[in-house]
């Protein structure tokens, strides 16, 4: 079933030097279950068009145009209407944990406001729901950690809140901006293997949104290989890592760490299982 169809869709946005189309004539779709991911070097436009998509462009800097549809609310068209959906039907999960959330408040303050966002709930039901975000995204002993502040976790167990704000509303579309950059490796694969797992059990559609080539193969069903605001290639994820058509893509491959021996084939996809990517090489 389709979450996402976003059809010509065009960013342009005003800088000093002029207008710059950041996004141009893009389009896409994204079905429930389905990881479809953009991939492409800093400035590509890979977070502009996610950025966009949930409206978080100024609008005194962005200009938007096309149309893009989630759950029958044309984004582009129908702004006012798509703020009640965002951080409901639509939520993100940003790249740097450390500078999302607030150092100030507690994990148990802000997972507990994204929670009412979607539902109000007495202080004691709005506790429980909290422990049972952090246990589904595996974050050990999480009464704890609810009166923990941001600088006392993990750069993963951040993500891991992050992961867990995002799934408070119960989306049916996770817009992830590079969610596993600024981890290590090891980290990395733990954070991509709960994703994964997420996405099995509860159907959300994902959009990934990544450089890193490595990571796109790993949980992609299609990729979107950007550059310049276009899409200079797109396809099956085995089509893109095995037999790519473009100079830029094969250029992306050969930027992939060879940490170990790796056949072309990704770990993950439609047809393999999308759970266990934790002995993977990225």
């Amino acid at each position: 079933m389709g979450v996402l169809d976003v059809q010509n869709l065009v960013i342009e946005l005003m800088t000093p030097a002029g207008i710059i189309r950041a996004v141009d004539g893009v389009s896409f779709s994204i079905d429930a279950g389905e990881t479809v991911t953009i991939i492409g070097e800093s400035g590509s436009g890979k977070t502009t068009t996610g950025m966009g998509l949930l409206r978080l462009l100024p609008d005194d800097l962005a200009v938007v145009s096309g149309h893009a549809v989630l759950t029958g609310v044309d984004i582009v068209s129908q702004p006012k209407v798509f703020a009640k959906l965002r951080g409901r039907a639509i939520a993100l999960i940003p790249q740097d944990a450390m500078t999302a959330l607030s150092p100030v408040h507690t994990i148990g303050k802000q997972l507990g406001e994204a929670i009412l966002r979607r539902e109000r709930m007495p202080r004691a039901e709005l506790r429980g729901a909290s422990v049972r975000l952090l246990t589904q995204v595996r974050i050990p002993m999480p009464e704890a950690q609810l009166r923990k502040y941001p600088h006392q976790l993990s750069g993963g167990m951040l993500q891991r809140v992050l992961i867990a704000m995002a799934l408070a509303a119960d989306p049916v579309l996770l817009i992830a901006d590079e969610p596993t950059s600024a981890l290590d490796v090891t980290v990395q694969a733990g954070i991509l293997d709960l994703l994964m797992e997420l996405q099995v059990r509860s159907d959300v559609a994902i959009l990934m949104i990544t450089h890193d080539l490595g990571v796109a193969r790993l949980v992609s069903d299609r990729i979107h290989v950007m550059k310049d605001g276009r899409f200079v290639e797109s396809g099956e994820v085995e089509q893109i890592v095995g037999d790519p058509l473009t100079d830029y893509t094969k250029s992306l491959l050969a930027s992939v760490p060879k940490l170990g021996h790796w056949d072309g084939e990704p770990k993950v996809s439609a047809q393999k299982s999308r759970v266990d990517v934790k002995g993977a090489v990225l």
